[in-house]
C-alpha cells in the first residue's frame, strides 16, 4: 500500500477567537498540492502481531519516535483492532515546521494506509474522528480535496463552489525557518468577524487580498523579516496573490502565467512550482 501524503496551502487563515476547550477557532480554505511525501505500509510476517516497524528516509524528522504522527496513527488503531505486524516506510520530502501540514498529512495517510492494508472497512466518519484525535489539521487529509475548514480544524466541508484558479500556477518558497506553535500564537489578535467564502468564486484573484488574511503573518514577518521579503519578491515577480501558509514560515504566490511562475521560482529558489486547476 503506497500513498503520497501531500502538502496543503491555506487560502486565508482567520483566527476567530479562543474556544472553551483552549483551542482557537479558525476559518480557512485548505488546498492540497501535488508536492508529496511517500508512504508505504505492508504486512510484515517478521514483525510481531500488533507491532509496527518504521523506516524513515529523506529529510530528517525531529522529535521522538513516539511523538511521530505515523506512529500515533498506528497506536490509535491498535486500541480497538487486532492488527498484523506492519512495516511502515516514510520518505520525507516536505519541509517540517513550515505551515504545509506535512506531518499531519503523513499521520492521516498512515491511518488510511494501515486501515486499507489491514482491511478494516471503517466508515469515513470514524476515520475523521480518529484523524481529529491525531491533530487539528488531520481531518482535512481524510478526503484530501479543496475544503472550507472550521472549528479547530476538525470540521471539513468540501467546497461546493469553484475557485477561479483554472490555468493558474503556484510557487511555494520555504525560507528555512521553523516556527513553533507556541511562537506562532504568542502575538495573535483574534478577529471574530466571519466572511462569506463563496465570494472567492467571483472575486478576481488579484483582489483576494482585500478579503483574505493570515492572522499569523504579521507577527511572523516582524520576527523573521525574510518572510516579508519573500512575499514581496513574489508580488514583484507578478503574483496575483501571495500569502504565508499555516503558521509559517512557508509562503506562496499565485500566478496567471506559467512563464512568470517559472521565473519567480528560479529567482527565489522555490521548492515547488506547479499548475492549479
Amino acid at each position: 500500500m503506497v500513498l503520497f501524503p501531500p502538502a496543503k496551502l491555506n487560502l486565508g487563515l482567520h483566527i476567530l477567537g479562543r474556544r472553551p476547550d483552549g483551542f482557537h477557532a479558525l476559518e480557512s480554505i485548505f488546498l492540497p498540492l501535488s508536492w508529496t511525501d511517500i508512504l508505504e505500509v505492508v504486512v510484515d510476517p517478521e514483525v510481531p502481531a500488533g507491532a509496527l516497524r518504521t523506516t524513515f528516509t529523506g529529510l530528517p524528522i525531529p522529535g521522538t519516535i513516539e511523538d511521530n504522527l505515523v506512529v500515533r496513527a498506528h497506536a490509535l488503531l491498535t486500541q480497538n483492532h487486532e492488527l498484523p505486524g506492519l512495516h511502515l516506510l516514510l520518505h520525507k520530502v516536505l519541509p517540517m515546521g513550515g505551515g504545509l501540514g506535512g506531518g499531519s498529512a503523513d499521520g492521516t495517510f498512515a491511518l488510511r494506509a494501515i486501515h486499507d492494508a489491514c482491511g478494516l472497512q471503517l466508515p469515513q466518519d470514524i476515520l475523521l474522528e480518529l484523524a481529529a484525535q491525531l491533530g487539528s489539521d488531520c481531518p482535512f487529509f481524510v478526503k484530501n480535496v479543496p475544503s472550507l475548514v472550521t472549528g479547530r480544524g476538525e470540521h471539513v466541508q468540501p467546497l461546493d463552489f469553484a475557485l477561479p484558479l483554472e490555468g493558474w500556477w503556484v510557487v511555494v518558497v520555504n525560507p528555512g525557518i521553523h516556527i513553533s506553535t507556541a511562537e506562532a500564537f504568542s502575538d495573535i489578535t483574534p478577529n471574530a468577524d466571519s466572511m462569506d467564502w463563496t465570494q472567492l468564486a467571483t472575486l478576481p484573484v488579484a483582489s483576494w487580498g482585500t478579503v483574505l488574511r493570515n492572522d499569523f503573518e504579521k507577527g511572523a514577518m516582524e520576527r523573521h523579516p525574510s518572510i516579508e521579503r519573500c512575499l514581496q519578491a513574489l508580488r514583484d515577480h507578478g503574483a496575483g496573490y501571495a500569502q504565508m501558509t499555516g503558521s509559517g514560515s512557508t509562503v506562496y504566490g499565485l500566478f496567471a502565467e506559467e512563464s512568470q511562475a517559472q521565473t519567480a521560482a528560479l529567482k527565489l529558489g522555490a521548492q515547488y512550482v506547479g499548475a492549479l486547476g
